[in-house]
């Protein structure tokens, strides 16, 4: 009897350390992937209602942090591993909140973000995802032993480094700037642009406010640069925006669909396009009557500048 009983628990305790694995793998690679680029997690929570744009930066760091400190101490029998399990299932509730509020704002055609880029998921598919994932950690906590191993100094400064970790790898824009030396205002160089194109362009280039964006099709950096202003579009008092594109149109649904944008687009399929980029997608310029306002490049188009597109307009 005694022989069956620990066979029992020898089987009990390999079929929770399996469900452990499982869910480790799940929150370390989830963890990974929406960390570069951390952009879309940033703007996709910022979309969901859950976080104010000024914070996403931060909070989708740390949320990432809390993945792989879970993922990572799960990978290992402790004292602590029925707490981690608690926290794992706990944060997956978290994150049904969040994909039942974007389901919710933005409809089941959007990539949720909980795999990055990589892996693109709709909220619905994410959320029977999340529903095995319970399953399983429901699973691990009821066939859970304890173990009298500690390790708390390992957990303490493991997870200190952790929550470092997304920082210092992809930090949040505005860390590392270079200063625009750009004299403003200038002329938009319309006459650049061929009449076939400028045809297509639904308003006059030389009258009014409007932000146009310089993308790639193909380009993933473009792909969060029109994310991000669709989100800011919401956000914001920003004048007209229009789109210029260069690339495959065929595979403009796909692009939509991995931005969650739906941008006013005109292609544009002549060299010139690369004169107003110089070499840098994406590029988005503040136009008023003509005149450019103000330029950005990459990165460099950041929260905090298209916060102050209103008062590029005023000034």
């Amino acid at each position: 009897d005694y022989k069956g009983d620990n066979m029992t628990i020898d089987k009990k305790f390999a079929l929770r350390y399996l469900f452990q694995q499982l869910i480790a793998a799940v929150f370390l690679v989830s963890a990974w992937l929406k960390l570069a680029p951390i952009e879309p997690f940033e703007l996709t929570l910022v979309d969901s209602g859950l976080v104010p744009w000024s914070i996403s930066p931060y909070a989708a760091r740390l949320l990432i942090a809390l993945e792989a400190f879970i993922g990572v101490g799960l990978l290992f029998n402790t004292k602590f591993t029925k707490l981690l399990l608690k926290s794992g299932l706990y944060l997956t509730l978290f994150f049904c909140v969040y994909l039942l509020l974007l389901w919710w704002f933005r409809g089941n055609d959007v990539n949720c973000g909980c795999f990055g880029t990589l892996f693109s998921m709709t909220p619905i598919e994410s959320l029977l995802k999340n529903a095995l994932l319970i399953i399983i950690s429901l699973g691990a906590l009821r066939l859970f032993t304890p173990t009298p191993r500690n390790f708390k100094w390992i957990y303490i400064v493991g997870g200190l480094a952790i929550a470092a970790l997304p920082f210092i790898l992809n930090p949040p824009d505005g860390y590392f700037s270079n200063i625009d030396e750009t004299q403003y205002p200038y002329k938009l160089r319309t006459e650049l642009i061929p009449d076939t194109i400028k045809a297509n362009i639904p308003f006059n280039m030389e009258e009014g406010e409007y932000l146009i964006a310089f993308l790639s099709i193909s380009c993933p950096h473009c792909r969060v640069g029109a994310q991000k202003l669709s989100v800011a579009a919401k956000k914001h008092d920003l004048p007209r925006i229009h789109a210029l594109f260069i690339g495959d149109e065929s595979k403009m649904d796909e692009f939509r669909f991995e931005s969650n944008s739906n941008l006013p687009y005109t292609m544009y399929r002549e060299n010139s396009f690369f004169k107003f980029t110089k070499g840098v997608l994406p590029t988005f310029l503040l136009v008023k009557n003509g005149q450019v306002l103000k330029r950005w490049s990459g990165a460099a188009f950041s929260y905090d500048e298209i916060a102050k597109i209103p008062s590029y307009l005023i000034e």
